[in-house]
């Protein structure tokens, strides 16, 4: 310990303590980078550690704003332009209307609805049943109510002399109401098919077929006779 504080030695005392001072000012340089160097190795391992944290914040933003399913608002069904009740295959259209809430809706005047007649063919081979669609449209601009059951619609057939030869009033098995509410520029279409069988009153059993031919067929509801409609029946 006294060599320490009393260096011995053929030189002079301060060189020894000047050697001295510089080994410990060096000692202190090495700890002094030792800690820093420490210290930089530390904040690096909590920034990589940080970084690989989730911000809540983040994550409750992202869950917030993920979309959910679309939706329309105000989105209903709408009434089909062309619905019609079933038909059954002697020519007298049936079917039950649906639900319409007509008690808040009027009736329509004769003048709001168009009554028009057409068939899916012109000219019908052999075992081909010639199928008709009356269809009643609303013209005005209000939902209005209508009746058209088989009570107030009907279709004949003539031939080219221009006889009777068939009507779907001989064998209409109901007459039940049917009233329906029609929307502004809707319609309603019933379809009636025609077994190409002669009919008369009461439906007797047993009739026969018509012979091939022109025939004009016309359709009436509730008291309006649309235009005539041609078509042909060929074997």
């Amino acid at each position: 310990m006294s060599s320490v504080l009393h260096p011995v030695g053929p030189e002079d005392k301060g060189i020894y303590w000047r050697r001295r001072l510089v080994t410990i000012v060096v000692l202190l340089v090495v700890i002094v980078l030792a800690v820093v160097g420490i210290r930089a190795l530390t904040a690096t391992d909590d920034a990589a550690a940080q970084g690989q944290k989730l911000d809540p914040s983040h994550v409750a933003s992202t869950l917030t704003a993920a979309p959910g399913p679309s939706t329309s608002p105000g989105a209903t069904p709408t009434d089909s332009p062309t619905d019609s009740p079933a038909d059954s295959p002697t020519g007298s259209a049936t079917g039950s209307p649906t639900a319409t809430g007509t008690g808040a809706v009027a009736p329509c005047e004769p003048a709001a609805l168009t009554v028009a007649l057409t068939s899916d063919a012109t000219t019908y081979g052999p075992g081909k049943a010639p199928r008709f669609v009356v269809t009643v449209t609303n013209t005005s601009q209000t939902a209005c109510t209508a009746e058209i059951g088989s009570g107030v619609r009907g279709l004949v057939a003539t031939d080219a002399s221009g006889a009777q030869v068939w009507s779907t009033a001989d064998c209409e098995a109901s007459t039940a109401s049917q009233v329906y509410t029609i929307q502004p520029s809707k319609n309603r279409a019933m379809t009636t098919v025609w077994s190409r069988l002669h009919s008369a009153a009461g439906c007797p059993p047993d009739q026969q077929a018509v012979a091939d031919g022109n025939y004009t067929v016309t359709a009436t509801w509730d008291q309006i006779v649309t235009a005539p409609l041609t078509i042909a029946l060929t074997s």
